[in-house]
């Protein structure tokens, strides 16, 4: 079973009395708590002991409270205090009880455009005042933003926020890849930009009932992020307005300076939205002192309404008001699952790396029912699970089914046909098949220059999916240096980046003396700056033997050893007379062509 580091009726620094636990993550747990001091229900969110010991970790965790503790706005979850009891650091937290736009999303698949439209006002009002105030949230998406019983929606999960001032480089990116902007992508640094393409990325997500951009790894998903464009909502549902496809549009521009700067110019966009024929807009009382139905012709005006932090006072007059209207616009489903009150949900554990007996353990005190499925995962071993669904962290109705996907390891496929792309097209072609880019080196090759001519998986033998792929990239030819005399063949060789090392003396009949034979020996997948072994020629090694024949013994022998040839004396007499006794005949005859090295036998008996 997960364990749960505190237990009920634990009091924290004396002021915080711990009650249940709501979710337990990898870095984080977070309870319902009572505050002893001010006699009020509040959520403690509690790092996980093993990091708090971690500084780096434990920095991360504080900021979101100092980040969060700066806003105050009733569309923003309130962060009341932070402290240290133990070995436990924890942030205490509004307690908001309800549900969240994901579990809305995974119940409904999609939110009627005008309830889509409320929901993400009320939003961007919560993130324009962090935006105003300086603070990048970097993590907007449908499970950070929570629906309360009471009918607020509020924006929470500051814990990946950041200063304007604190730049966020390439290989810090975080956040959600389904929701990452393109230039986190591509290396760029996080802007208040950023947000407003994950709140159009959200937009779309409730139009359509999915996100533009799905893939098997998180690696996909960002290349179509960094290389797409996002599509009209409207192409898939038809009920979408032209004005919301304009702003989703505008929203999700690829570039950063053709996108609205901030939360508050994306609000003004939702403001100044054409409104279409008989179409009956509620305005948000953020946004506006007083409820008005808005009809084309007409308008009708309400008593002034409070701001939400407000209207717990008048829910006798509008008992759950925002959500009933979303309940109603959802297709009049009756009994909104979590009007029962927070009784009626359950949290989910963290299954993730678990086996399957152990997440039934788990699961075991929980009124749920839950059903296997299999999905390939190149980070999580084969049996143990990958993710749940709904996520862990998250609540669920007692009874609910909850989805348990077991890794069947990593996906093996066959690396696609990269040899004779350049590197840009190869890249191109092993990231979207699910690859990523591995080692690249160049070296000479008789491919053309600049194409790839060897890469990991080339014999395609099925590979994991996502694994590195190393490719090898031509340099063009080595220069042709044979016949060169071998200064030339140095030059010719300096030029594309190579050095000439040892030569070696060899003979040749058809390449003059001092000249180039060859490489030697003929050496492959040099690269620039490697060193070149070279073969010159020693000439010919063709001798004609000369007529010797009358001359004394010992100038017979002198002459063809200096033609580099061997000689054997066939005599009967002692090497005292060779200087006086001549040659009677030799063998080769004289006028024949020999190599050098070969033998020639002198006759002289007498």
């Amino acid at each position: 079973m997960t364990t749960s580091p505190l237990q009920p009726n634990t009091e924290l620094s004396g002021r915080y009395r711990i009650q249940r636990l709501l979710a337990h993550g990898g870095m984080a747990s977070v309870y319902e708590a009572l505050d002893l001091q001010l006699h009020r229900q509040v959520a403690i969110k509690v790092l996980s002991p093993h990091l708090s010991g971690d500084e780096i970790f434990k920095e991360k965790f504080l900021t979101e409270a100092r980040v969060a503790a700066a806003l105050n706005h009733p569309n923003l979850v309130n962060i009341y205090d932070q402290g240290q009891h133990g070995e436990f650091t924890y942030l205490v937290l509004e307690l908001v009880t309800g549900t969240t736009l994901r579990h809305v999303l995974d119940d409904f698949t999609t939110i009627d455009a005008e309830r889509a439209v409320e929901l993400m006002e009320a939003v961007l009002h919560g993130l324009d005042a962090a935006h105003r105030a300086g603070i990048i949230h970097r993590d907007i998406k449908p499970e950070n933003i929570l629906l309360s019983n009471e009918g607020r929606i509020k924006l929470s999960d500051f814990g990946l926020a950041r200063t304007v001032g604190n730049r966020t480089e390439a290989k810090d990116v975080l956040g959600t890849v389904g929701y990452m902007a393109p230039e986190l992508v591509t290396g760029g640094a996080a802007t208040k930009a950023t947000d407003v393409y994950a709140c159009g990325i959200m937009l779309y997500e409730m139009l359509t009932g999915k996100r533009p951009y799905l893939g098997e790894q998180s690696m996909q998903v960002a290349y179509q992020h960094a290389n797409s464009r996002v599509p009209a909502p409207s192409l898939i549902n038809p009920k979408v307005s032209p004005a919301l496809d304009r702003i989703v549009a505008w929203a999700t521009e690829p570039k950063v300076e053709n996108r609205p700067s901030d939360a508050h110019a994306l609000l003004d966009a939702f403001k100044n939205m054409d409104e279409p024929d008989n179409r009956t807009r509620v305005i948000s009382p953020i946004e506006s002192g007083e409820q008005r139905t808005e009809i084309i012709g007409e308008t009708v005006t309400h008593e002034p309404e409070l701001p939400f932090a407000d209207i717990p006072q008048k829910r006798k007059l509008l008992p759950f008001a925002i959500i009933t209207v979303l309940v109603l616009t959802l297709g009049g489903v009756g009994g909104w699952y979590f009007s029962a009150g927070p009784g009626a949900l359950s949290p989910i554990p963290e299954l993730a790396g678990r086996t399957q007996l152990q997440a039934e353990t788990a699961l075991a005190p929980l009124d749920l029912k839950f059903v296997m499925a299999h999905e390939n995962s190149a980070t999580v071993p084969a049996g143990k699970i990958v993710r749940t669904d709904p996520a862990s962290g998250g609540y669920i109705g007692h009874g609910g089914t909850i989805t348990i996907y077991l890794s069947d390891g990593p996906k093996l496929v066959r690396v696609p046909q990269l040899s004779g792309k350049n590197l840009a097209d190869a890249t191109a072609t092993l990231v979207g098949s699910g690859f990523v880019l591995g080692n690249v080196s160049s070296s000479f090759n008789a491919a053309p220059i600049g194409q790839v001519f060897e890469f990991t998986g080339s014999d395609q033998l099925p590979i994991a999916e996502g694994s590195p792929i190393d490719l090898k990239v031509s340099l063009g030819s080595i220069p042709a240096v044979a016949g060169l005399t071998l200064d030339a063949a140095k030059v010719a060789l300096q030029v594309v980046g190579l050095e000439v090392g040892k030569t070696t003396e060899a003979y040749s009949d058809s390449v003059p003396k001092g000249n180039v034979i060859d490489l030697a020996p003929n050496q492959l997948n040099l690269e620039k700056g490697s060193k070149v072994d070279l073969t010159v020629s020693k000439g010919t090694s063709k001798v004609t033997i000369p007529n010797v024949v009358g001359q004394r013994i010992l100038a017979a022998q002198d002459i063809l050893k200096n033609l580099g040839l061997k000689v054997l004396v066939d005599t009967n007499l002692p090497n005292s007379q060779w200087g006086l006794k001549n040659v009677k005949s030799i063998s080769p005859s004289s006028g024949t062509v020999v190599r050098v090295g070969d033998t020639i036998t002198l006759f002289a008996r007498y």
